[in-house]
């Protein structure tokens, strides 16, 4: 009786393993036949197990790097990154 019940758990973690967000291709090719210049990808949280699809237009991509370029560069200079004014010598 045990190892059937040990059975149905194994089981169904392995079902509910397998499972998959139905729709979620659905809405990414519809933002790619919309515009473009949209481009889509899926993105899993830090110690989460569930994604999210993320579309971003040329734009968004190309601010994304341009501010993390500017931020590198800060770095690399020294200067203080202020987030929020927390930093010493932020405004």
């Amino acid at each position: 009786m045990r190892n059937a019940k040990v059975f149905q758990l194994v089981l169904l973690i392995i079902v509910a393993g397998c499972t998959t967000q139905p729709g979620k291709d659905h809405v990414a090719n519809n933002a790619n036949a919309a515009r473009p210049d949209v481009q889509c990808h899926s993105e899993q949280l830090t110690g989460s197990m569930l994604s999210r699809t993320v579309c971003t237009t040329q734009d968004q991509r190309d601010a994304q790097q341009a501010a993390t370029t500017g931020l590198k560069t800060a770095v690399g200079a020294g200067n203080a990154v202020c987030v929020n004014g927390s930093a010493a010598g932020c405004h």
